[in-house]
């Protein structure tokens, strides 16, 4: 076997271990992340063409209401046309990670049991490395502009400002989260007082599928210090769900599904309804692997990129929250 069909021999096992282990990749990141798990149990994760660059979404944010009314024999209504209709634009975002393989790795694992073996190796790499951005940057926003949306940007502490689907949320009550600063006070005696709170006024928003929040998210401080108060109190309720098994939490708050997440800052408490998000991968680029090419400047190393394309996007913003700056007692 000559050198260029060598190289061509590795070029295609790496590729086809890669395929091999593809949806088995697609599956671990779901299922290590509550949220992405309860996204696609309510298929919340969907192929989607983006429109360009983009995903755009028709948002109702209104009752088209104002012309109901009670009346009697002879009564006119009105005819006047409020504006109920709008588009979220959410961009697409590109991640990729790289595999390099150097030409004197390649010829120092000849042989049929270590050539499966390195490419194991360099798959499996590459695996643990996607996994790890995506479950991180599900949570916190990466300061790269180019990054996917986290529940951090989508969910703010202070929803009045920015840009919500590429829409202003100043003075847009529609595109604004409910929030509650929670500095000053103390876990002991003010949390489960500040998340029945946070849950209720998350109920009141109508429209968009369910009502209530479905899922809790918080740091691992946090959750300790409700789960030690919630006991102390006798309001302690366990989880059933396989979700469970995550070992991330075991515990839900009037019924919902409460997790903690160690990418999570120790103050925050996201509740969050999944009903309104969902994560829209382009079907032409998910985790899919670029044909090998010569690194630059080199004329025996080798290269290809694991490619994914797509977004996390939010409607019905009021129906989510956040309660911030909390100074947990666990450490």
């Amino acid at each position: 076997m000559n050198i260029q069909t060598y190289t061509r021999t590795i070029d295609n096992l790496i590729a086809s271990t890669w395929y091999d282990i593809k949806d088995d990749l697609v599956d671990t990141i779901f299922k290590v992340t509550p949220l992405f798990d309860m996204l696609v149990e309510k298929g919340k994760i969907r192929s989607k063409v983006p429109d360009g660059e983009h995903y755009e979404i028709p948002f109702e944010y209104a009752k088209n209401d104002q012309n109901v009314q009670y009346f009697d024999r002879g009564d006119e209504f009105g005819t006047a046309e409020k504006e109920f209709m709008t588009h979220l634009v959410y961009y697409c975002r590109n991640l990729g990670a790289g595999i390099v393989r150097y030409w004197d790795d390649d010829i120092k694992n000849r042989g049929k049991a270590k050539l499966q073996d390195y490419a194991e190796r360099k798959v499996e790499n590459t695996k643990k490395t996607l996994i790890d951005k995506f479950n991180t940057d599900l949570i916190i926003q990466n300061g790269d502009p180019r990054s996917i949306n986290a529940i951090e940007s989508l969910i703010a502490e202070d929803p009045t400002t920015g840009t919500l689907g590429g829409l202003n949320r100043s003075g847009s009550t529609h595109l604004q989260n409910q929030t509650r600063d929670c500095s000053g006070l103390t876990t002991t005696t003010s949390l489960v007082d500040e998340m029945e709170r946070m849950f209720n006024i998350c109920g009141e928003y109508k429209g968009g599928g369910r009502s209530n929040v479905d899922l809790i998210l918080t740091s691992r401080k946090l959750y300790q210090d409700y789960k030690r108060i919630a006991r102390s109190m006798g309001i302690l309720e366990f989880n059933s769900t396989p979700r469970a098994d995550l070992g991330v939490g075991n515990v839900t708050f009037n019924g919902v599904e409460m997790f903690y997440d160690p990418a999570m800052p120790d103050d925050k408490m996201y509740f969050l309804n999944t009903d309104t998000m969902e994560f829209y991968y382009d079907p032409m680029a998910w985790f899919e692997m670029t044909p090998w090419k010569n690194v630059k400047g080199s004329k025996l190393d080798r290269t290809a990129q694991i490619v994914c394309r797509g977004n996390l996007v939010l409607e019905h913003a009021p129906k989510n929250g956040v309660l911030f700056d909390w100074s947990p007692v666990t450490s």
